[in-house]
């Protein structure tokens, strides 16, 4: 992240600084990113999660590092990849902040980048979207990383070998591979088929009942977790056989939080803050570290970049927001990390009745330390999508359904559906689930000002449309996955 900075700030914990990029290794290393589709942090062992059984990530995160502040900009697909593809914030990228967008063609992505300046890239599975993204000439666009939704999802090993096979013998590549697990729909009772019992749940968070339906549809999510982690394993296994591990950074993360009630498409703690584990046996310094500095998702971009030695702006990217956290790799942090800044604009289309496209729920937020605070720019909106058309923006699930039963007056209704405050304030150290509102106690005033200004501050630094009064473009933008409506606007951002 690029430094965050205000007169004020001193009254919270630490300033956002970031370290300035450390010189390229004699040697540039390959890359190997595996995303998952919609996991929280319950990689098993590196997260301190025992229902969750993670075999080959806990194996790179003991012989490399384990990031415990690792955060996305927003929790839809979309947008989130946007910013790891970009380095920029969503609300930085135009239709890109929105889920299911048309993807601006101006916007390179940093594999483009990659690719244009000869490094050889390539990947499989998900990259981007749901959305329709072409290049300046209208043709289809892969982002240089041929991953057009095709998965061997029992061997995704295959297709690296074959990748690999077809590179210049010993030059560095960057290979990216997209899961569709833990996404959903997800066979009722696949954990207790397996064995699991509800009981193995350590916790369940409080914004959701414990009750045995949520407890069966978390076992449910475990075996999908599961299956992500045999396709790690089938790819370590596919880099070893190369040749090609100990100058590789391997890096496993997931796009934003579990498709459950008030995580996947919200702005809260739980689904902003991803389980990030890496690992490069020539490049890592003191491997087997936490690390508790703050990152984000606009920080792999420029990592990325550093690493191969390849300007993106001289490439034809926009400027980049991210910053280089290969000084953390080599456990040399040049400054502290103690803030990111996520948000979120339009999630489902027509999940609220507006534009062609159905109007977004916007918000911004800033976690700094232990606060979170979340501004919540329409509070008289549902951030869920309107009742009557079934909470859009909230997937179809077990844990859904039984939360709309729940009625409007139980809690658990209200945390997952309600209406929201203007801002909101939470002590995660205290209150992880975000679940007690500190905005209207006095003995947070203070440092909920600072806040404020802090996150208005940054946001009009990176010409945030909200920060400037003009958010409303963000509805305006239109979507594929919406008919236009007569007269609306024709879409030009396919054709840039």
């Amino acid at each position: 992240m690029k430094p965050i900075l205000s007169p004020l700030f001193a009254l919270l914990l630490t300033p956002l600084c970031v370290a300035q990029a450390a010189d390229a290794p004699a040697a540039r290393p390959s890359v190997l990113f595996i995303i998952a589709d919609d996991a929280s942090r319950h990689f098993g062992e590196a997260n301190g999660c025992n229902w969750v059984k993670t075999p080959n990530i806990d194996r790179l995160a003991k012989s490399g590092l384990v990031f415990d502040n690792a955060y996305t900009p927003t929790s839809k697909c979309a947008p989130s990849r946007a910013s790891i593809l970009t380095g920029r914030n969503p609300w930085q990228l135009e239709d890109a902040a929105n889920h299911q967008p048309y993807f601006p063609a101006k916007f390179l992505a940093f594999s483009e980048g990659l690719r244009k300046a000869g490094i050889q890239t390539g990947g499989e599975g998900k990259t981007w979207g749901p959305g329709e993204a072409k290049l300046a000439d209208g043709s289809p666009r892969n982002f240089a990383l041929g991953g057009e939704g095709g998965e061997n999802a029992n061997d995704p090993g295959a297709g690296l070998t074959a990748f690999l096979k077809k590179r210049a013998p010993g030059t560095p590549f960057f290979y990216w591979f997209g899961s569709h697990y833990p996404h959903r729909p997800y066979k009722h009772d696949s954990g207790i088929a397996a064995g699991k019992k509800p009981s193995d749940i350590d916790r369940v968070p409080a914004y959701w009942p414990d009750s045995e339906i949520i407890r069966r549809d978390m076992l449910d999510y475990a075996i999908e977790v599961e299956a992500y982690d045999a396709q790690v394993g089938s790819l370590i296994a596919a880099l070893d056989a190369s040749g090609e591990t100990k100058n590789t950074l391997i890096i496993v993360t997931s796009d934003h939080g579990m498709p459950f009630p008030r995580v996947k498409g919200h702005t809260y703690d739980d689904a902003h803050h991803i389980p990030f584990v890496a690992t490069w046996p020539a490049g890592i310094v003191k491997p087997g570290r936490r690390v508790a500095e703050f990152i984000s998702f606009i920080d792999l971009a420029p990592t990325f970049l550093e690493l191969f030695g390849v300007n993106g702006v001289a490439q034809g990217m926009s400027p980049i927001t991210g910053g280089s956290f290969t000084d953390l790799l080599r456990n040399e942090a040049k400054g502290e990390r103690g803030t990111v800044i996520v948000g979120r604009e339009r999630n489902d289309v027509l999940a609220r009745p507006g534009p062609p496209a159905g109007l977004g729920y916007p918000a911004r937020a800033i976690r700094s330390g232990n606060l979170f605070y979340v501004h919540n720019f329409a509070p008289d909106r549902w951030p869920c999508g309107n009742p009557e058309l079934g909470f859009l923006d909230t997937g179809a699930s077990p844990s859904k359904t039984l939360a709309m039963e729940s009625g409007e007056k139980d809690p658990f209704w209200q945390h997952a559906f309600g209406k929201r405050p203007a801002e909101q304030l939470f002590d995660v150290a205290s209150d992880p689930d975000c679940v007690t509102n500190l905005a209207a106690d006095p003995a947070f005033a203070g440092k909920l000002a600072v806040l404020r200004e802090t996150l208005r501050s940054e946001l009009k630094k990176q010409n945030d449309p909200r920060a400037r009064n003009q958010g409303d473009v963000f509805d305006q933008y239109l979507s594929p996955r919406a008919k236009t409506a007569e007269g609306a606007p024709e879409n030009k951002n396919a054709k840039e």
